[in-house]
């Protein structure tokens, strides 16, 4: 059974040599060992299977099997084909960056609402990062704000009504109590 070093795994896998450290102390790789901190860690070849990637031997040109298919499929040039569809403008490396990060599903799910929104997005570089900080979906309600609007009074319905002149009644109560004299 072959061993390998922190560092040999981790640019065997293309991971950070803390990144193997980590999974080492999680118990990832529990048949891993350490002789001295001089020596380091040993990790078995029985491990690296276990966390089902193969190990391809230094000097080779074959590709990991998990490479192959993240390079098959471009999240970038789905992410770009579908932020071109809804808003038929291309879009920013700036956008394309931030949607990449988010992921393809939820990119999706951003595009969904943008497409599915009641009024036009006059910004939608604004509308798709407020959307991923407040964790939009879509099926929560977009609530447009009105601006405040002095209504006049044939725009008033009654329920409108109703509490402007209750206010106004309890406002203008009468101070000084008269003295009915036709009720002696």
């Amino acid at each position: 059974m072959k061993e390998y070093t922190v560092k040999e795994v981790a640019s065997l896998l293309g991971k950070h040599e803390e990144t193997v450290k980590r999974w080492i102390r999680a118990g990832k790789l529990s048949n891993s060992y350490r002789n001295s901190d001089k020596e380091g860690w040993r990790i078995l070849e029985s491990d690296l299977s276990s966390l089902n990637k193969i190990i391809v031997p230094v000097g080779t040109t074959e590709q990991n099997p998990y490479e192959q298919v993240k390079s098959d499929f471009d999240d970038t040039g789905l992410i770009k084909l579908a932020y071109e569809a809804v808003t038929l403008a291309s879009p920013t490396d700036d956008i394309i960056s931030i949607l990449n990060v988010a992921g393809i599903k939820r990119t999706l799910e951003i595009l969904l609402i943008m497409q599915q929104s009641p009024t036009k997005v006059k910004n939608p570089n604004g509308f798709i990062k407020k959307a991923i900080r407040e964790n939009w979906s879509p099926d929560s309600i977009l609530v447009t704000i009105p601006r405040k609007q002095g209504k006049h009074l044939y725009d008033l319905t009654q329920q409108d009504y109703n509490p402007i002149h209750n206010n106004e009644s309890k406002t203008y109560k009468q101070q000084v109590h008269l003295y009915n004299w036709l009720e002696d």
